[in-house]
């Protein structure tokens, strides 16, 4: 069951303990009472049940906030009112905040990655992909659930002590260098597969130098193409005048350059999560954008596939 293929959502393994059953009452409790205690981890249905209640409970205060501010009643009510609504705002985003962090436990993440979610792939990873995915079969180092009974025989699994060994990877990690050399000088060696950590950093490094080469372009372009004085500049300056167009065919050239080694690394990601190089589903209006980040999201299979292995020299061969 652990090395099983799947879509998205991965599947609980039948062979070990489910998480612990919550009633709602337990639920609230954790959320409402305890925003403050990062320590421990959350089960899916308790994050998604709070969010719900968060978010029902967020409309009812705007609306009745904006309806306060819209009607003839005592300023003193309507200052009444916008305290009281502040404070059910601040205590929502804490009780989410708490639970969140929670979650992230509970799938074995780190609660420092609550902070991905400010970029729009981050947001992307945090809240559409490790929120949906079940908990972590086994005890992790931040501690157990808020509500867990540990005198429960059919919850003892999650009681056991943590285990650090369980959390070491098989998956190698290769170097800055290494990523760097994989993404834009073997673009079209699409028969290996390429680690997560590889994918995200060089596209990052990819997006960084792509947006320094728009600014140039954008520099250059806007000086040849306005009048004067540039284009006096130009005429008086044949040098200027070569140099501008030569920079411009170099940036063009490196956007397509770095357009193929996107699309090499990418098919390198979906091989090593097992899934067919169909790069090209981004390209699908609306759904595309989505579809493809969700894919390429998915950790190393650690197992064979049969796309060949890492392009990079492999410290801790997967087993």
């Amino acid at each position: 069951m652990t090395n099983q293929n799947y879509y998205f959502v991965k599947p609980y393994d039948e062979d070990l303990a489910r998480p612990p059953h919550e009633s709602l009452g337990q639920i609230l409790n954790e959320t409402y009472l305890q925003p403050f205690n990062w320590k421990g981890r959350t089960t899916r249905k308790s994050y998604w049940i709070s969010f719900l209640i968060n978010a029902i409970l967020a409309c009812l205060v705007t609306g009745i906030t904006s309806y306060a501010l819209n009607t003839h009643i005592n300023l003193g009510l309507k200052w009444i009112d916008l305290v009281v609504s502040a404070v059910v705002l601040i205590w929502i985003f804490l009780a989410g905040l708490g639970q969140r962090i929670r979650r992230l436990h509970d799938v074995n993440y780190s609660g420092y990655w609550y902070w991905a979610a400010i970029v729009p792939y981050g947001a992307l990873f945090v809240n559409f992909y490790l929120m949906i995915q079940p908990s972590v079969q086994r005890p992790v180092k931040w501690g157990n659930y808020l509500f867990y009974n540990s005198n429960s025989p059919s919850n003892n699994y999650y009681d056991q002590a943590y285990n650090p060994e369980m959390d070491r990877s098989k998956v190698p990690v290769p170097t800055i260098g290494q990523i760097l050399k994989e993404h834009f000088f073997d673009c079209f060696k699409w028969n290996a597969r390429s680690t997560r950590t590889s994918y995200w950093v060089g596209s990052a490094v990819n997006i960084v130098i792509s947006i320094i080469g728009f600014i140039v372009y954008y520099f250059v372009a806007f000086m040849f193409f306005l009048g004067a004085p540039f284009t006096e500049i130009f005429n008086n300056n044949p040098f200027l005048l070569t140099f501008s167009i030569i920079s411009l065919i170099v940036l063009a050239a490196f956007w397509i350059w770095a357009t193929i080694a996107q699309i090499g690394h990418t098919v390198r990601r979906l091989h090593d999560a097992n899934f067919i190089g169909w790069w090209w589903i981004g390209v699908i209006p609306y759904i595309g954008s989505i579809l493809l980040p969700l894919l390429l999201f998915h950790p190393t299979v650690e197992k064979e596939v049969k796309w060949n292995t890492y392009l990079f020299e492999e410290t801790d061969k997967i087993k």
